[in-house]
């Protein structure tokens, strides 16, 4: 099997070796980077799209919409997205962009723990593809499912997809508390549990089913990668925490995820107390606010 992978940057890299390690071929479509080392690839993503049944995008969110462009993936082509869920600039699942910018009919969703160094440096890990589609979950678990990386599946499209957008906010959260004068692990606890919580709240809103965000899609992600210092959605919380209010991945997929909420009248104050410190307001004040929130039910 020939499995084409959107994007030859790390991660686009890592997945390749996973299609290895399953027995099968990757070819890479990449633009505008140097060619992957030595892995199978084209600068001619249309190549790889007719080449290849399955496709999978290892791109940012922001490049998605480009990637797909590119490529342009017809009805043949199953497209499962191995990204952060939203487009943080329309506020779109990802799995919408693709269906909005090409002739494929049926996509799908890729989410989990994905340490891109452990993956490449031949860890173990494990992941989750959500689809509506039973082929499309069956042609990624062909593709990927190995003594390496275990694959589980999931109808909750919109569960997984609002898991990959939300753990980097919540390691975010987690960089940026850690950071400040007097933190511990109460607070470490707080913000995790909380910012899950939060992920919990608007997805039962959405229609999602909640066991997907104590997953590998939700609590799988965040503990086993994001949440560590030197991952870099952590370490935009370390440089918020800093003054350090540059645009990172982290705000970008809080404000679509704000716009969400705001649609579905969903609190989330811990999202949007991420928000407020780069726009300006000192964190202390900001925890402050939140500490003071008038007692409530754990889970309503």
């Amino acid at each position: 099997m020939r499995v084409g992978i959107l994007g030859g940057g790390r991660w686009g890299q890592a997945l390749a070796r996973l299609v290895i390690a399953a027995g099968h071929k990757p070819f890479i479509a990449w633009a505008d980077i140097k060619p992957p080392h030595v892995l199978p690839n084209s600068r001619n993503p249309p190549e790889v799209a007719a080449a290849c049944e399955l496709l999978l995008v290892a791109t940012s969110a922001d490049e998605v919409r480009r990637a797909i462009r590119l490529t342009r993936p017809g009805p043949r082509n199953r497209v499962v997205v191995a990204g952060r869920g939203i487009d943080p600039t329309t506020g779109a699942w990802l799995t919408d962009v693709v269906l909005q910018e090409s002739d494929c009919l049926r996509v799908g969703a890729l989410a989990g723990p994905s340490p891109v160094d452990e993956i490449l440096s031949g860890g173990l890990c494990a992941g989750v593809v959500a689809s509506r589609y039973d082929e499309v979950r069956s042609l990624l678990l062909t593709a990927l499912h190995s003594s390496r990386y275990r694959v589980y599946e999931s109808v909750d499209l919109t569960g997984v997809q609002l898991s990959g957008a939300m753990m980097p906010v919540v390691a975010a959260l987690h960089g940026l508390t850690t950071s400040l004068p007097g933190a511990g692990i109460g607070m470490e606890a707080l913000v995790l549990s909380r910012g899950v919580a939060e992920t919990i709240r608007l997805g039962t809103a959405l229609g999602a089913d909640s066991t997907t965000f104590v997953g590998l899609a939700g609590m799988g992600d965040l503990v086993a990668s994001q949440a560590r210092p030197g991952h870099p959605h952590y370490e935009a919380g370390v440089a918020l925490a800093k003054g350090d209010t540059t645009e990172t991945s982290p705000l970008k997929l809080a404000r679509a995820v704000l716009g969400l909420a705001r649609l579905f009248n969903v609190e989330m104050p811990l999202t949007q107390g991420l928000v407020r410190v780069a726009e300006g307001t000192a964190p202390i004040d900001v925890i402050t606010e939140l500490m003071q929130r008038r007692p409530s039910m754990e889970y309503r």
